[in-house]
């Protein structure tokens, strides 16, 4: 149900971000600034590298998306002076397809994107996830080493295939942003559950009149000068 919702929050969203197959026509992920990686377990994995900075922002992407999707404003956070690491999921876009129990390890692989971005000169990482990448990005958090700085769920559901994100909240020691449309259906109980069970203190949580999902949520200007100066706390 969550991801018939999210795929027509996209069909509705009149936002300048592209949707994961717009983005492929368009910006046709060409091979520069293409790493290389392994999840714990092995995996292969790809990415997108933008910019050079200490402090990076890793973008993990929503369910049938990809680091394509990611591509334009990747270079506009680079140009704002960060490094930008989009990466493929495991069963997406250039990286290896598992199967079995193997294929639900995202967390994995948003724990070897944060590493990779360090490996690339990062001091800082923040955590940056989609929908399906926001439930990733949360659930990874609190098994991440060296820690990260801080993370955001982008209309990330409370939980996603084997991923719990609702269990991960109380376990996160570091600041979080939760962002999502108030009218993207049963995604805004879920920001308001994971909200809830997040015991951190620094919390945010930004429900903004609007129908766009995930990545979309950042094309209107507001909510992406929200998005911005959260990141620009915690660089």
């Amino acid at each position: 149900m969550r991801a018939v919702l999210a795929a027509a929050a996209l069909v509705l969203a009149a936002a300048v971000f592209a949707t994961p197959r717009e983005a492929a026509a368009r910006y046709a992920c060409s091979k520069t600034g293409e790493v290389h990686f392994r999840a714990a377990d092995g995996t292969r994995l790809a990415g997108l590298r933008f910019g050079k900075s200490q402090t990076a922002v890793v973008l993990a992407h929503e369910l049938g998306g990809g680091a394509c999707q990611w591509m334009p404003y990747a270079r506009r956070l680079a140009a704002k002076g960060y490094l930008t690491l989009a990466f493929d999921f495991r069963g997406y876009g250039s990286s290896q397809t598992r199967t079995g129990s193997a294929k639900w390890r995202l967390p994995m692989d948003v724990n070897a994107a944060a590493k990779e971005a360090r490996k690339l000169g990062a001091k800082h990482v923040i955590l940056v996830g989609a929908s399906m990448g926001g439930t990733a990005v949360l659930t990874a958090t609190p098994n991440a080493h060296p820690p990260v700085n801080a993370v955001v769920s982008l209309s990330g559901p409370a939980d996603f295939g084997r991923m719990n994100a609702e269990a991960a909240a109380p376990k996160l020691t570091v600041p979080v942003l939760y962002m999502v449309g108030s009218l993207d259906q049963d995604f805004v109980p879920d920001a308001h559950t994971l909200y809830d069970a997040t015991v951190v203190q620094d919390k945010t949580l930004e429900v903004r009149d609007t129908a766009n999902h995930g990545v979309r949520l950042l094309g209107d200007p507001a909510t992406r000068a929200i998005f911005e100066q959260f990141l620009a706390a915690h660089r």
